[in-house]
């Protein structure tokens, strides 16, 4: 069975310039991939798009309030609200479930 982190940010701007949630998911997703020994798949997620509403519980923490971005899901599990995209926070939730 393959997991799925999935990061759900907001539309990237006119002036995002080089730091993007895209190229943090992706230090962290090398940086993972390096020390796990099972198969996890990245993938973001951008507020209020189509794909978003897929996700309920993402959409109601976000139309709520209680939801700040990044908001990221281990097999739509949320295990982080807002702040850093934090490699610690998803190796730990993937060890946690699947070691």
């Amino acid at each position: 069975m393959e997991h799925v982190v999935r990061v759900f940010v907001p539309p990237l701007g006119e002036c995002a310039g080089k730091n993007t949630w895209e190229k943090a998911l992706g230090v962290v997703e090398s940086r993972l991939r390096e020390k796990l020994e099972f198969e996890v798949r990245f993938e973001i997620v951008t507020l209020f798009s189509k794909e978003f509403f897929a996700y309920p519980e993402v959409a109601s923490l976000v139309q709520s309030g209680e939801g700040e971005p990044p908001i990221v899901t281990l097999d739509d599990r949320v295990i982080q609200r807002g702040g850093k995209l934090r490699e610690r926070t998803i190796r730990e939730a993937l060890e946690e479930n699947f070691i």
